[in-house]
This record gives C-alpha cells, structure tokens and sequence, in this order.
C-alpha cells in the first residue's frame, strides 16, 4: 500500500491527485490543517455498498450485465472498490469539516499526508487556504489627490471626429493600371522552400498590408513588392536570423515564390447619404450629434475611469492582508489564457521578469477583488430587480431594439449572471465615489 499512500499526498482531497500545497503554515499565513479519519467498519460498509452499486450495472463474463453477486465484485474489485471509498471519503470529510469550522475558503482542500493502516482503517492530514479578514479603513476619512490633468478631457473638435470616423470605415477598391504603392493592401499567393534542402511549405493566399513599419513573415518583402505590377511574379531569397518569427525558417535560407494575385487601395468614404444611411442615420445634423454624445460620453468615460484608479490605489495602500495564493494563481492562468499572442522570451533573465510582473499584477487584482467584495459585503450593496428593469430599459434604448429582445437575450442564466456582476460592480463604484473624497491638484 505504501505506493498509493505516496499517491495520495499533496492533492486535492476530492481526487487525491493535483495541485501541491505550499511548505508551512508559517511560510502561508492562509493555511488551515486538521485530520479526517475512517474506521475498519465504516469503510467495510462503504465498500459493500459501493459494490452493490456496481454489480447493478457491471459486466463480467459468466454473469449477465446487473445480475454479477456483489461477493463476485468484491473479490475481483477489492482494492479498487477500496482506492475509491477511501478518495470519496476524504473528500466528502475533509468538506464537512470545513463546513463544521464555518471556514472560507480559497482553495480546494487537498491532502498533505495519508496514513492509511489497512484494515484499521485512515488517518488524512488535510491543508486548505482560507480567504484573508480583510478590515477596511473608514472610507469617510480617505482622501484621494488626483492631477487635474488625468480628469481633463480632450476638447471636441467636429472636424476631426469626423475624419476618424471616415478612416474607420475605408473600403478596398480594386486598382488597375498603376503598380503596388505605399499603403495598398496586396493580395499575394506564396510558395515558400528552403534553399539547401528543398523543403516545400504548403503554396497559399496571404493579404499584405504595403506599411513600410508593418513587419512581414517574409523578410524584404515591401520594398519587393513596391513598384510591382498586378499578375507579377517574382522570386525573393532571404537569410533568416535564429530569433525569425517563423520558427521553422530560422538559421536557413528560404527562397518564396511570389505572385501578385491583386491590388487593392483603402479610399474613405464620402459623407454622402449612402454612408449615413451605412450607419443607421438619416442626416448629417444627426450625424454630427451623435459624434458629439459619443466623444462627451468617451470623455465622461475616462473621467470616470481617473477617479476609479485614485480610489482603488488608496483603498489598497489603506488595507493590509494576505492574499490567497490560490487565487493569485487562478488570476495569472486567466490573463495568460485571454493573452492570444505567443510567449516569445529571448533568454531566461526576460522570462523571470514577465513572470514577476504577471504574479505582481495577479497579486494586486486579486487583492482589490477582495477589499471591493468587503465593501460589498459590510454596506449591503447588491442587484435589485428595479436595477435590472432600469438597465433593460437603457440597453433597449442605447442599441435601438425593443426591450422584450432584451429581455430574451438576458434571459439565458450565464449572461443574465453576468449582467448582475456588471450592475454589482457599477453599484460599488458609484458608491465609493460617492463616499470617498476625490481632490483634483
């Protein structure tokens, strides 16, 4: 048994199998212990019911399926039927242990020692993380100082507004009878292959934006393509450094076969009924109107965002707490799964230092999650249906639908919970602002 005993420690008491736990009680202030146990007779029954279970639906040559003597599972099964009892039996005490200390966790619990003494039944050393007492300060007495020029807005110029909003919306408008030129968009079919070996990659269709700041897989190929004709072909050969952004072509000489299928220029769009009605709008006047909203709204919007930052900095340097290590984790995994790009790190030096920004930053998301819950928590603030009723009523209006659609799309459970978040979230932070003193210097 010593093997499964080795098994059994430092995982998660609901598998046996896992997240390893952190060293000390001393080294992590959050960490909760206490031991689980089960009898000889206990696990006796459980096993007999367990295995009656079983024979209901087990198959076993000599026996129909659901009628195999549960004195057959037993014996063929005994040590697995005896594995599974003992892991749900962990699990299921270490929890109401939990629930007798009325503790808060953080984590899953998970075993840090197995003393499992055969017929005499187990002893379990459990360890969870607890989530910290987090005091607030009295948010009467916060002062927060802000620079007037971080809540200052941008002035609304209509010109300008307008021309953003034109170059939003270029289109790409085939070209004939001029070659490539700076700012085109090329449309290209590449056959790549490495020079020494003859290795092929896969000819395909690929769209180049013609920037001479926009890097290319393909070295050199602006300045290639610039002058060039539609329907044009041409060979390009380049030397790939060992950092290449194309792993595969690294350290090699790559020859691409290049055929320029078309070319396209982006052109902005006339301010001309087509374009308005493009939009939704029927008039410049509305047009213009709602570039004014939007631009006071965007303006209101980073105002609000300013004075959220002064408040959450002081709330943090007012409050002092251990942060949960499980969370911290679950933090980092979340922004390193919602980050698309690749890890690329140049050496180990640069590596240590992205992660010890990232755990930073985990760390310190993690801890205003918990001062804001505190909030929450201490002043009764929650998401009342006169809330929602309003919010429907905004969204209905805002994107020009009735509110039963509304209503309909809220009505899955996922994004109606998400909806109750976000309203929870705009409660706190009204609320903060209201109570906290905001000083512009």
């Amino acid at each position: 048994m010593n093997h499964e005993k080795a098994d059994m420690e430092n995982k998660p008491a609901s598998e046996a199998g896992g997240v390893p736990a952190p060293a000390t009680t001393e080294d992590h202030p959050l960490l909760r212990r206490f031991q689980v146990s089960l009898g000889r007779e206990e696990i006796a029954r459980a096993i007999d019911l367990l295995a009656e279970e079983y024979s209901h639906k087990m198959k076993m040559p000599g026996f129909r399926q659901g009628k195999v003597p549960v004195d057959v599972v037993k014996k063929v099964h005994q040590q697995a039927l005896r594995d599974e009892v003992i892991q749900q039996a962990v699990s299921k005490l270490a929890f109401a242990r939990i629930e007798q200390d009325k503790l808060a966790i953080a984590g899953e619990p998970y075993v840090e020692k197995m003393d499992d003494r055969g017929a005499e039944g187990f002893l379990a050393d459990i360890a969870v993380e607890v989530l910290p007492e987090v005091d607030l300060p009295e948010l009467d007495g916060l002062r927060v100082e802000i620079p007037a020029a971080a809540l200052k807005g941008e002035a609304f110029d209509e010109a300008q507004q307008i021309e953003r909003v034109l170059e939003g919306n270029k289109r790409s408008l085939p070209v004939q009878g001029r070659p490539v030129a700076a700012d085109d968009l090329v449309l290209l079919m590449v056959q790549s292959s490495e020079a020494a070996s003859k290795r092929k990659w896969p000819r395909q269709e690929t769209y180049f934006m013609m920037k001479a700041e926009n890097p290319s897989e393909i070295a050199g190929l602006y300045d290639a393509l610039l002058g060039k004709q539609g329907g044009e072909s041409f060979t390009l050969q380049a030397d790939y450094p060992a950092d290449a952004k194309k792993k595969a072509w690294s350290g090699k000489r790559i020859e691409h076969q290049v055929e320029i299928k078309a070319i396209y220029e982006l052109k902005k769009p006339a301010l001309d009924e087509e374009f308005l009605q493009s939009l939704g709008l029927k008039s410049v006047e509305e047009f213009k109107r709602q570039l004014k909203e939007e631009h006071q709204h965007h303006q209101e919007h980073r105002r609000d965002e300013a004075l959220l930052d002064g408040i959450f900095e002081k709330l943090l340097a007012a409050s002092s707490f251990p942060v949960p290590r499980s969370l911290q984790e679950q933090e980092v995994t979340r922004r390193l799964t919602q980050n698309r790009q690749p890890l690329n790190f140049k050496d180990d030096e640069e590596k240590a230092r992205f992660k010890e920004l990232i755990f930073a930053q985990a760390e310190k998301a993690v801890r205003l999650s918990l001062i804001l819950d505190r909030v929450r928590e201490k002043y009764q603030l929650a998401v009342n249906d006169a809330d929602l009723e309003k919010e429907y009523a905004h969204l209905a209006q805002h994107h020009h639908v009735a509110e039963k659609e509304i209503r309909k799309y809220y009505g899955e459970e996922k994004k109606a919970a998400e909806l109750r978040d976000h309203l929870l979230q705009v409660k706190i932070n009204e609320f903060l602002k209201g109570k906290i003193k905001v000083k512009e210097v």
